[in-house]
């Protein structure tokens, strides 16, 4: 299977299968849930008549076809089986993190699933440049070495000022939220400061260039970590 690459300059996006969210709703009950709930499509979601995309752009035969429907079929064969294998995997995740980069017109989602020797990463893209993904998710296993860099990769899509918020949550119940601001091209961290039952954000103050490798890399260490030890 090929993956494809997103007609806007994507670097890493051409190691990613690309699957129509039709295709994801026909996992069994047991599989779906799995999912992460708030990348998980809804039927409401779907264009009627849209076409179902096997890998990439490129249109395939549709699974009702009849046997013998030549490369295309056995393609679809393929990419289902290697999705159910996906999503009955997520349930050896013990730690899920989500990071959402939106500058109000471009949105990059992605739900992050981790555990030990398991690591699967759930990508949504939509908004502004990014029509072409709009009913479809990308799907890679992943090590926890390349998130950092994966992220930083993904953060080039969105070309506005935006930010950049990360939520975690691990096995041991602890949860935890982080954001980062994008401006002019820089970085800055808020300053959130609590005081009784009031919380105020401050003026943001320069985290550098590598802050988006450095903040996940943070998490990833506290996260896994904890995980690893209970």
């Amino acid at each position: 299977m090929n993956a494809h690459p997103v007609a806007r300059e994507t670097a890493g996006i051409d190691s990613w299968i690309v699957v129509d969210l039709d295709r994801i709703l026909r996992l069994p009950e047991r599989l779906r849930r799995l999912w992460p709930p708030d990348l998980l499509p809804h039927r409401a979601d779907r264009e009627p008549g849209a076409a179902s995309a096997g890998v990439g752009k490129a249109s395939a035969a549709p699974e009702s076809d009849e046997a013998g429907g030549g490369g295309a079929k056995r393609e679809l064969d393929v990419l289902t089986a290697w999705l159910r294998g996906f999503a009955s995997e997520l349930d050896r995740a013990s730690t899920r993190i989500s990071v959402v980069v939106s500058s109000g017109v471009e949105t990059v989602h992605l739900a992050l699933c981790l555990g030990s020797g398991v690591g699967h990463a759930i990508l949504a893209l939509q908004g502004e440049g990014l029509e072409d993904f709009a009913q479809h998710q990308l799907l890679r296993r992943i090590e926890a070495g390349l998130i950092g860099h994966v992220v930083e990769d993904l953060a080039e899509l969105v070309e506005h000022d935006c930010v950049l918020t990360l939520s975690w949550a691990s096995g041991t119940g602890a949860t935890g939220l982080e954001f980062l601001r994008r401006k002019g091209g820089a970085w800055f961290r808020p300053v959130i400061e609590r005081a009784g039952d009031s919380v105020t954000v401050d003026d943001d103050v320069a985290a550098g260039e590598a802050a988006v490798r450095m903040l996940l890399s943070a998490v990833l260490t506290r996260t896994l970590t904890a995980g690893a030890a209970n």
